[in-house]
């Protein structure tokens, strides 16, 4: 599984008033033309959310936010003041993430989970429909939103049933950890919703760092066990121990079979952890992040494939347990095809066509955030000088794409400022589709400053 740590977990009680909101506005009734899942007003709760959002303490304004699911996303809004309760907006024009709504034949493979027939336009009919969810077989639904560790503005959408029929099994809410289930226990009708925190971090092991990590525990001569690792399992395991996951993971590429919790280190690996990174980190060096070197790196055709498919579906994540040498080619490969045609294969700032001067820069780098690792939009296409000086912050982007040239950077080297001085102040060209967003080129301000 490609699991990512969660950092926080929101479950919402479907009852009348979140059957109302997500139903759709349709129907003939006022009681039906909320485009939001209202919240806690509570302190805490605002407290939590402001930390997690990366709000400005004292903000009032609506966040932001991307809320998906494996084969979709959609906009949305957390909305800290309005005339009742904050609450979990989306787009009026797009309607309900669809994730949350109803369907006549919902599965497994359906972005939706909840039984039900989602086009009546009379209040009555609408109604009935909530009525009829247990003679379904749907039990009891939770709406719930989940937050992983390192996506600021992300809540990954699924919904769970309590007590379903065997026909409704694959979305029990059983299959959910027991902090989760017990966070539902605490939601009914009035307060609908609760929200937890939760102690997650790390990387979760490959199948092949488990492996290896498990001979390590049982031999008595680990060097020869290390010196006998290929590279990418050897990268993958130092990987491992240098960041041992732990907590509640997720694998937002996943419908409902979804969570899992890493495996804790073994006991005689736990016990000496220092020394045996000490010897992975000499026998397995970090490799170059750099987006100019990943181009360079070999590719598996298949591998390319899927991650393409990953992006037509709007799912971007590469997890690190998963990461080789040849995955990281083959999503650079990916992923450059991406921005490279969303910018008609042309330098951003400077115009370059010359394919063999281009590159496809990430702007929240690869190394920084697993969630967005394909994301187009968080790709431009520039030429390697202006790359290499985008990557060390001499070049950075404004959230309205004016370019601005950090002039301490550059000091006195005239011929690099010959360079770079016709871009100060201009903008960068617009790409075709999917333009950087506000919040990566902030990210990515925000890394050069602390650099």
């Amino acid at each position: 599984m490609i699991g990512q740590p969660v950092e926080w977990v929101l479950v919402v009680y479907y009852g009348p008033e979140a059957h109302r909101a997500t139903y759709g506005r349709q129907v003939r009734s006022n009681r039906y033309t909320k485009d939001y899942i209202q919240l806690s007003r509570k302190q805490e709760f605002l407290d939590a959310v402001t930390n997690l959002f990366s709000v400005t303490t004292g903000a009032t304004g609506p966040v932001p936010l991307t809320y998906r699911w494996p084969t979709g996303a959609a906009s949305g809004e957390f909305v800290f003041r309005s005339s009742d309760r904050p609450h979990l907006k989306w787009e009026t024009s797009e309607g309900t993430p669809q994730v949350w709504k109803m369907a006549l034949s919902p599965s497994d493979a359906t972005s939706e989970t909840i039984p039900g027939d989602p086009s009546h336009l009379e209040f009555a009919d609408a109604e009935k429909e909530l009525k009829l969810l247990s003679s379904r077989g749907a039990g009891q639904p939770y709406l719930m939103a989940i937050k992983l560790r390192d996506e600021p503005r992300t809540l990954h959408l699924r919904v769970y049933l309590k007590d379903p029929s065997e026909d409704y099994a694959w979305a029990d809410l059983g299959l959910v950890p027991t902090e989760i289930q017990n966070l539902a226990a605490r939601t009914r009708q009035r307060p609908a919703s609760a929200a937890s925190l939760l102690d997650s971090g790390g990387i979760a092991p490959s199948k092949k760092a488990e492996a290896a990590l498990s001979t390590l525990a049982g031999s008595d001569d680990r060097i020869s066990v290390i010196n006998g690792l290929d590279v990418e399992t050897g990268r993958a395991l130092t990987s491992y121990v240098r960041r041992p996951g732990h907590g509640l993971f997720f694998d937002p590429t996943r419908n409902h079979d979804a969570w899992f919790q890493p495996p804790p280190l073994p006991t005689q690996i736990a016990a000496s952890i220092d020394d045996l990174l000490q010897v992975l980190e000499e026998r397995f060096p970090e490799s170059s992040e750099g987006d100019v070197a990943a181009e360079a790196l070999e590719i598996d055709p298949e591998e390319v494939d899927a991650f393409r498919a990953q992006i037509a579906q709007k799912t971007y994540a590469v997890a690190d347990s998963t990461a080789t040498t040849k995955t990281r080619g083959s999503a650079q490969r990916a992923f450059a095809d991406a921005v490279k045609a969303n910018y008609g294969y042309r330098c951003a700032v400077t115009g370059v066509l010359n394919k063999d001067f281009l590159v496809a820069s990430h702007i929240v780098p690869w190394s920084k955030d697993q969630s967005i690792r394909l994301d187009p939009s968080n790709g431009i296409c520039l030429s390697l000088i202006v790359d290499r000086a985008f990557e060390k912050g001499y070049l950075q982007i404004e959230d309205d794409l004016t370019i601005r040239i950090d002039w301490s950077r550059v000091g006195d080297d005239s011929v690099l400022r010959g360079l770079l001085e016709p871009y100060d102040g201009q903008k960068v060209c617009a790409p075709s589709k999917e333009a950087p967003r506000p919040e990566y080129l902030q990210r990515r301000r925000a890394l050069i400053g602390s650099a």
